[in-house]
């Protein structure tokens, strides 16, 4: 039931981009908010391990981040990615995204994600 709920406001927001900023400005601000909106529609994830940053020794806050992988409906096609995301669980980084031609590739894909 949730996970409806997630899909729909998603897609329920992506409309009303399109309405009010026309097609090809909605498509410019997904592209650039790409993560947020992945994040907000998906409808699994997969917890894949702790994320070091290239700094990580040097890095003195010590923040903890993981990598995640996440299988998202989005503009009615099944997404799967890998991202960054920090203790509180917020996405700050995508690090990888692929377009899936359907259901059994995106579970097949989304289980195998690393």
């Amino acid at each position: 039931m949730t996970t409806m709920a997630m899909i729909s406001k998603t897609g329920e927001r992506m409309d009303a981009m399109r309405v009010e900023f026309g097609a090809i400005l909605a498509d410019r601000i997904l592209e650039t908010e790409l993560l947020d909106f992945l994040w907000e529609a998906r409808i699994g994830e997969r917890y894949l391990g702790q994320h070091f940053s290239e700094d990580w020794i040097c890095d003195g806050d010590g923040e903890e981040l993981s990598r995640v992988a996440i299988m998202s409906v989005l503009n009615g096609r099944f997404q799967i990615a890998a991202c960054v995301v920090d203790g509180e669980g917020v996405p700050s980084e995508l690090i990888w995204r692929r377009d899936c031609h359907g259901s059994d590739e995106a579970n097949s894909m989304f289980a195998t994600a690393h």
